[in-house]
C-alpha cells in the first residue's frame, strides 16, 4: 500500500509539472501574439456603411480614403497607404520583413517584387513598386511596440486615381480624433474581399521612445490582422493627414483599460518623414 501510494504521488507530481509547463508555454505564446481586438466596442465599418453613417456618398467616401491600399509581396500582404507625393508609399516593415518567433527581423530577406493595389470599389489598379528604393530603420526593438516598424518606398508609375494623404500639419496631441482606413481585417469580414475598413477613434498617449519624440502612439481603435500598414488619419487644414502606421496590438480587450487594451502606431516622426522627402526627389 505504502508502495502503491508512493507510486501515485510520483506520477501525480510528474503530471502536475507536465501541467504547469503545457500552461507556461501557452501563456508564453499568447503573450507574444501581435494580433489586435476589439478594445470597448467595436469602432469598424465597411466603407459603404461608414459612408452612410457620415452622411457621405459611397463614391465620396471611397474617393476620400483611396489613398489607403494594399501592399503585396511574395508570401505576404498587408495595408499600406500613399503619402505626401503619388509615387510614395509607407506600410509596417513587418510586413515587408517578418518578425520570427524570438522578436526579431527576419534579416537579410531578398524581396524581388512588390505591387500595390488601390480601389475604387468596383475594380482594382495595381502598381508596381521599385524594390531598390525602400528605406527603413536599422535598429529594432524587441517589442511590439517597436518605433522602427515601419518603411517607406516609391511606385515605378504614381498613383493618378486618388489623392495621398498629407504629411502632419501639427504635432500629435492626446484625444486627437483619427481615424483608420485599412484593407479587409481578420476578424471583420465584408462581403466583398476587395472591402476597405473604416474606423472613428481616439489617440490615448502619445510616447517619446529612446528620446524620439511621438515615435509611439497608443490609440483605442479596433484592429486585426490585415491592419498593420494601415494610416492614422486626421483632419487637417489642406485634408487629411496622416499621423501614423499601425502596427500592432494588445489581445482582444472587451472593457477597455488604458494601461493593457491598445493598438499601437508608429508616430510620423523625423526620420520617417525625411525619408518621404528623399524619395520624393525634394
Amino acid at each position: 500500500m505504502q508502495r502503491l501510494s508512493m507510486t501515485l504521488f510520483v506520477m501525480l507530481a510528474a503530471w502536475s509539472q507536465q501541467f504547469l509547463t503545457t500552461v507556461l508555454i501557452a501563456l508564453l505564446l499568447c503573450a507574444s501574439e501581435a494580433k489586435a481586438g476589439t478594445i470597448g466596442a467595436d469602432n469598424r465599418h465597411a466603407i459603404d456603411q461608414y459612408a452612410a453613417l457620415h452622411g457621405l456618398s459611397s463614391d465620396e467616401a471611397r474617393k476620400k480614403f483611396g489613398a489607403s491600399g494594399r501592399i503585396m509581396c511574395p508570401f505576404n500582404e498587408a495595408s499600406a497607404f500613399v503619402l505626401y507625393k503619388a509615387n510614395i508609399v509607407v506600410t509596417a516593415r513587418h510586413a515587408l520583413y517578418p518578425k520570427n518567433s524570438m522578436i526579431k527581423y527576419a534579416g537579410a530577406m531578398t524581396i524581388t517584387r512588390c505591387a500595390f493595389e488601390v480601389s475604387d470599389g468596383k475594380g482594382s489598379t495595381w502598381h508596381k513598386v521599385d524594390v531598390q528604393s525602400f528605406i527603413h530603420p536599422d535598429e529594432s526593438r524587441e517589442s511590439w511596440d517597436d518605433p522602427f516598424d515601419w518603411v517607406v518606398m516609391r511606385l515605378s508609375e504614381p498613383v493618378t486615381e486618388f489623392e495621398p494623404y498629407y504629411l502632419p500639419s501639427r504635432p500629435v496631441s492626446v484625444g486627437d480624433k483619427i481615424t483608420t482606413a485599412s484593407i479587409r481585417q481578420g476578424d471583420f469580414l465584408p462581403d466583398d474581399w476587395n472591402e476597405r475598413v473604416l474606423g472613428d477613434c481616439y489617440v490615448r498617449s502619445v510616447e517619446n521612445t529612446d528620446g524620439v519624440i511621438a515615435s509611439g502612439l497608443r490609440t483605442d481603435c479596433s484592429a486585426d490582422k490585415g491592419s498593420s500598414g494601415s494610416p492614422l488619419l486626421r483632419e487637417g487644414p489642406e485634408g487629411l493627414e496622416a499621423i501614423g502606421i499601425t502596427t500592432s496590438g494588445t489581445s482582444s480587450c472587451r472593457k477597455f483599460n488604458r494601461t493593457r487594451c491598445y493598438t499601437f502606431a508608429v508616430g510620423l516622426e523625423p526620420e520617417l518623414i525625411k525619408a518621404v522627402h528623399k524619395l520624393a526627389g525634394d
